[in-house]
């Protein structure tokens, strides 16, 4: 009977233990950046050339040079994240096939100038998504 009572005392903790609230992340805290714009694309047989405009201007307490994060999705999988640094306005890849499906989603990556380490030290923008 008493290991009855231990067990479902034991449940019943952490049943209840996991009903707390916590509070969702909207956000980090600082300045948002500006995401690209005109993301266009170029393709050969072979490759495909994204080109895009960075924003004009940063918040000030991210670090220059910026960097641009690609995320290459082929066929519904994730193939590869490349970080193209030293403020990019393109990005050539080389391994296109025409018979399959691609998305590419480009962010705007900041170092900020932070050194307290509850603050994260990077900030990105929001995903500029181009198909093809």
């Amino acid at each position: 009977m008493k290991q009855i009572a231990f067990y479902i005392s034991i449940l019943s903790i952490l049943i209840f233990s996991g009903c707390k609230k916590y509070e969702i992340i909207d956000s980090k805290p600082g300045e948002s950046i500006s995401p690209v714009t005109n993301l266009t694309y170029a393709k050969t047989s072979s490759s495909v050339t994204l080109s895009w405009t960075l924003p004009t201007s940063y918040p000030s307490d991210i670090l220059q040079p910026a960097s641009v994060i690609i995320t290459i999705i082929r066929d519904g999988q994730l193939i590869d994240t490349r970080e193209v640094t030293n403020t990019p306005v393109s990005y050539i890849y080389p391994s296109y096939v025409s018979s399959q499906k691609y998305k590419f989603i480009v962010k705007v990556k900041g170092n900020v100038n932070t050194k307290d380490p509850n603050f994260s030290s990077l900030r990105y923008s929001l995903g500029q998504t181009v198909e093809l």
